[in-house]
């Protein structure tokens, strides 16, 4: 029951404080002061901080802030696409003969990287936009009558898709539960 803000910051300046393990983040809490103020003075054990960090929602955030970090540095003209690789090689901390990244694996990577950020950012504000424009829509009965006819058509759209389907599908068909929410909602 704490607020994911607070505990991303606390795991943020636990990171740039090459502080990992979860025990040794719940000792900063107790002894460090300015984790202490970000933590608003509460005690949160080690077991909250590694459920918090291994949740699909704590993953969402992680992405979220680095992309408008990167953002806000690339807007300021601090960083620029071509600063990421100095000599092309990567050598890791326990380095022997096969560790190394050649240049041309970790172009292509960071290329797969850049596109995956985009297509994460444009879901990110579509979403926002959406939500921005529902929530407009709210506030007048056309606009519920509005929203009301785009999720019937939605809902009739999900129903062509699902009969295309085949019947068996391990895991269940996303569309189905997509559409169970959408008729919950409507």
């Amino acid at each position: 029951a704490y607020h994911p803000a607070m505990m991303l910051k606390i795991l943020l300046f636990a990171y740039s404080r090459r502080v990992f393990s979860g025990r040794k983040i719940e000792l900063m809490l107790e002894e460090n002061l300015p984790m202490m103020v970000l933590a608003e003075h509460q005690k949160i054990s080690y077991h909250t901080i590694n459920n918090f960090r291994s949740s699909d929602h704590a993953n969402e955030l992680v992405k979220k802030s680095f992309l408008y970090f990167t953002n806000l540095l690339e807007a300021e003209g601090l960083i620029n696409e071509g600063a990421i690789f100095i000599d092309g090689t990567k050598i890791e901390a326990n380095a022997n003969r096969y560790t190394f990244v050649w240049r041309k694996a970790a172009e292509k990577f960071h290329e797969k990287l850049k596109g995956q950020a985009v297509e994460l950012y444009d879901e990110l504000i579509a979403k926002e936009v959406v939500k921005a424009m529902a929530q407009e829509k709210v506030q007048t009965s056309q606009g519920l009558e509005e929203l009301a006819q785009e999720t019937e058509d939605e809902i009739e759209k999900l129903t062509k898709e699902i009969e295309q389907e085949p019947k068996a599908i391990p895991g269940g068909s996303l569309r189905k539960a997509r559409r169970r929410g959408l008729k919950k909602l409507l």
